[in-house]
């Protein structure tokens, strides 16, 4: 059996693969800047939840 050095690769960076991939996302990112919102099915709600900047629901009615 024949023993070879193991000599890992070096990472190859390509750069044509690499254009390909920011091409993508900014055609991504323009595509979707342009789209209009897409419309709920769902009604919309009159009064909406108030939350605080963490997230959390108030709900003023729960005892403290």
């Amino acid at each position: 059996m024949a023993h070879t050095a193991m000599d890992p690769r070096g990472v190859v960076l390509r750069p044509d693969i690499l254009a390909v991939i920011a091409l993508t996302g900014v055609i991504g990112f323009a595509v979707g800047q342009t789209l209009p919102p897409v419309a709920s099915t769902e009604a919309q709600v009159a009064d909406p939840v108030s939350e605080d900047w963490h997230g959390n629901v108030s709900r003023s009615h729960w005892s403290n």
